[in-house]
């Protein structure tokens, strides 16, 4: 059996790129059993991988990779309570596998020459009694401080710096150079308990990465990847990361979680590779220092805007107005939001059957922007001067998904949204938001236009020249009407009482916002009062929009919308959703269906889902998150409250716990400290998707190992069947698979179609050592 101290590392290996090998570990328990007349030892796992009993682990190589490796800290292999690994390897063709095995005292990386890299090559001691290592600074925590497992400083991987400002307000900034992936960077920043009223901390790559970045912060202790490890983290804005790979966080002191005192700031790196980047602390006495473009008043934390323009509780808003056919352009600048408006909006659509406004934009940068920057200042028209408000009190976009429209710019060319009239605000205004999505301190311009775009009705039959700015025909003489096909040649005769064969008289009726062409009778004595050869609908006036005819019928209607699918935001804020444009087929007015389409409802306000029928309501906690309760007695650990939701798609329903310490703890998640373990009486906690969660119990030091099966070390078990890793051979043979016989320790044991080693038990050192096999 492992001792306790002992850490664990595997390097496994193919010969081939084109077979990559798969490794598959169950920790558990071995028995072994000595045959009296043979004095042959069989070693028997005492449970195998099943459907109820999932493999512990799994370890891959690639063709990029032909060595991968993990390491299982004393915590991870039970604090000896594990005396071994099932293996199964698996590879999709022939393959020469070698797989290296080491344990130390101290946490260590196992190179490709049997190397033990121990501590990160920064501890001070070869041995480790306690399974830590002893870390110099700045890799070591803070003082007396309570570490929770995992953040590196056990291994000394991790760092703690200052990232303290000279003076506040003010700015510190430090550079990290290659951080592996799961690895952390700590950082401490002290906020006074005067004259600060934000703190904010980005981490920006400065080279381009398949690695990402997560901020945490916590006031006074180090924080965790654990809901209640931080009291505030940048894993909401992961998109930011994607879009110019940076990372932020901003605490105001108008937030819940603001104070003064000493911060820590967590980095982790939770992608696939390693980032360099450079991470920057701002302490501030107005809200982002009002972007320059104001005064602060220490004291209240307010700016005072020098222009009217300039909005937002930073300033950084600029409320410009647009013109038609007059582009708009601004300096390139750091921001988040510009608010456009382009005012008498319906009366520049001179016919809604014709006529389109065209948005139009470019947008640049000064320096210009790294090749990894992906993000790009999108131009989102909004319903409403309200939403335009809501969004720019916010400091941000949340939901450009749930805008009229949207288009992305493309730097330095022009990229064009037509705007129908459906899409204009009832106070006849086309609002439109500037949305950055390339983050500060990166400066970002723009140019902004509108014009209009028309196609004209029947292209003017022929009879004229058509007008895009407007969608109106210029009629050649003696043709008139919208389509230039009214013949106004006059005829012989007395006025209107003689016509010529296939000509038309208008007629218009008020009452029907519409015209009656009426034709000329077959024998030219006039016009046919009572028939209608064609229809027309009257064009946009101060009541409404252009009208349209209603199929065959004599009957005006007026369009809202045109077919297809939009997503639109509820007027009261609380959700967007996608609602389909219904056209009747007997040529009724288009609009917009009253209800969502199924599966569309995006919850605005932070409200949550909930299902049949679908709605966004309050949730009062968010399913499976937990809130720490209270600490376990002796500082064994914590107990903490377990959000559970009574009815599936339902977060109202949702509650947390509410364990007692004199309850056994019954209900609550019990986390345990370093060295401790969940002992007593525990219970499943089902969640609304049939999810079981572990609750109860309690936290104690745990019982004096015992030694199990092959006693002085671990016992590795492989199986092998069905894997072809040497072609034409049996599983249990002693011919063929050298791999087998290169280990360096112990006696191999060839039975019932397994091969099993006491590893560990032959070794001379204390501290540790590698095998091979």
């Amino acid at each position: 059996m492992l001792d306790v101290s002992y850490h664990l590392a595997l390097l496994l290996g193919s010969g081939s790129a084109d077979a990559p090998i798969t490794l598959r570990g169950l920790l558990t328990t071995f028995a072994a059993t000595t045959d009296p007349a043979t004095n042959v030892t069989t070693t028997v796992p005492a449970a195998y991988p099943t459907a109820a009993t999932a493999y512990s682990f799994e370890l891959r190589t690639t063709p990029a990779a032909l060595t991968a490796q993990l390491a299982f800290t004393r915590r991870q292999l039970g604090y000896g309570a594990y005396t071994g690994l099932y293996l199964c390897a698996e590879a999709p063709a022939a393959a020469t596998l070698t797989l290296r095995g080491a344990t130390h005292s101290c946490p260590f990386t196992l190179g490709a020459d049997g190397k033990l890299a121990l501590c990160s090559g920064r501890g001070t001691a070869d041995t480790c009694p306690h399974g830590t290592c002893a870390c110099p600074a700045p890799y070591a925590p803070p003082p007396n401080a309570v570490v929770p497992a995992g953040l590196g400083f056990d291994d000394c991987s991790a760092s703690l710096q200052p990232l303290q400002p000279p003076a506040a307000p003010g700015s510190a900034s430090a550079a990290v150079a290659a951080q592996g992936p799961g690895r952390w960077a700590f950082f401490r920043v002290e906020v006074p308990a005067g004259g600060v009223q934000e703190l904010e901390l980005r981490a920006e790559a400065t080279e381009a990465t398949q690695g990402s970045l997560v901020l945490y912060l916590r006031h006074q202790q180090l924080p965790g990847l654990g809901e209640a490890e931080h009291d505030a983290s940048s894993a909401a804005a992961a998109s930011a990361w994607r879009r110019d790979l940076s990372a932020a966080v901003t605490l105001r002191k108008t937030d819940a979680a603001f104070r003064a005192g000493e911060w820590y700031v967590g980095v982790y790196s939770n992608g696939p590779a390693a980032v360099t980047y450079g991470v920057t602390a701002d302490l501030r006495a107005c809200p982002g220092d009002c972007s320059g473009r104001g005064s602060c008043a220490a004291d209240t934390g307010v700016c005072t805007c020098a222009d009217p323009v300039f909005q937002g509780p930073d300033c950084g808003v600029s409320a410009l107005s647009l013109s038609l056919g007059a582009p708009l352009d601004a300096a390139p600048r750091p921001f988040v939001l510009d608010h456009l408006t382009l005012p008498a909006a319906r009366s520049a659509l001179r016919s809604a059957a014709t006529s389109r406004l065209v948005l139009s934009g470019s947008f640049r940068t000064d320096p210009a922007l790294p090749d990894w920057v992906t993000g790009r200042p999108m131009l989102i028209v909004v319903p409403s001067a309200a939403a335009a408000a809501a969004a720019i009190a916010a400091g941000t976009f949340p939901s450009p998904e749930g805008a009229v429209a949207r288009i992305t710019l493309v730097q330095g060319n022009t990229t064009s949204l037509e705007v129908g009239p459906w899409m204009i605000s009832d106070d006849d205004m086309l609002h439109v938001l500037v949305w950055n999505a390339v983050t500060a301190p990166r400066k970002v311009g723009y140019t902004v236009s509108v014009s209009v775009a028309g196609s004209c009705l029947s292209d003017c039959s022929g009879h004229g020249t058509c007008d895009t700015a407007t969608g109106l025909c210029a009629c050649t003489a003696p043709w008139a009407g919208g389509d230039c096909s009214v013949d106004t040649t006059p005829q012989p005769g007395p006025a209107a009482a003689n016509c010529t064969a296939g000509s038309v008289r208008a007629l218009h009726k008020d009452d029907m916002h519409g015209t009656c062409w009426q034709p000329c009778k077959a024998d030219g004595s006039g016009y046919d009062e009572t028939t209608c050869a064609d229809w027309t609908c009257d064009g946009p006036t101060s009541d409404h929009f252009a009208l349209r005819r209603k199929g065959a019928a004599m009957e005006c209607v007026e369009d809202t919308c045109v077919p297809g699918s939009y997503t639109v935001t509820d007027p009261s804020g609380d959700f967007t959703c996608a609602k389909r444009c219904a056209c009747p087929e007997d040529g009724s007015a288009c609009r917009l269906d009253e209800g969502c389409e199924a599966g569309s409802v995006q919850c605005l306000k932070g409200l949550s889902k909930a299902d049949s029928p679908e709605r966004c309501v309050p949730a009062p906690c968010p399913e499976g998150s937990l809130q720490r309760a209270y600490d376990l007695d002796g500082g064994a650990g914590a107990a903490f409250a377990l959000c559970a939701c009574s009815a599936k798609g339902d977060p109202a329903s949702c509650a947390y716990t509410q364990p007692a310490k004199d309850g056994g703890n019954a209900g609550g998640v019990v986390s345990c400290a370093p060295g401790m373990q969940r002992q007593g009486s525990t219970a499943s906690t089902q969640l609304s998707d049939g999810t079981q969660v572990v609750t109860g119990g309690f936290c104690a030091a745990p019982p004096p190992a015992k030694r199990k099966g092959v006693s002085g070390g671990m016992v590795f078990f492989y199986c092998l069947l069905s894997i072809a890793l040497a072609s034409g051979l049996l599983v249990g043979s002693k011919y063929g698979m050298l791999w087998y016989e290169q280990y360096r320790y112990g006696r191999s044991v060839f039975s019932q179609g397994y091969v099993a080693w006491p590893l560990f038990g032959n070794r001379a050192a204390a501290s540790g050592g590698a095998d091979d096999w």
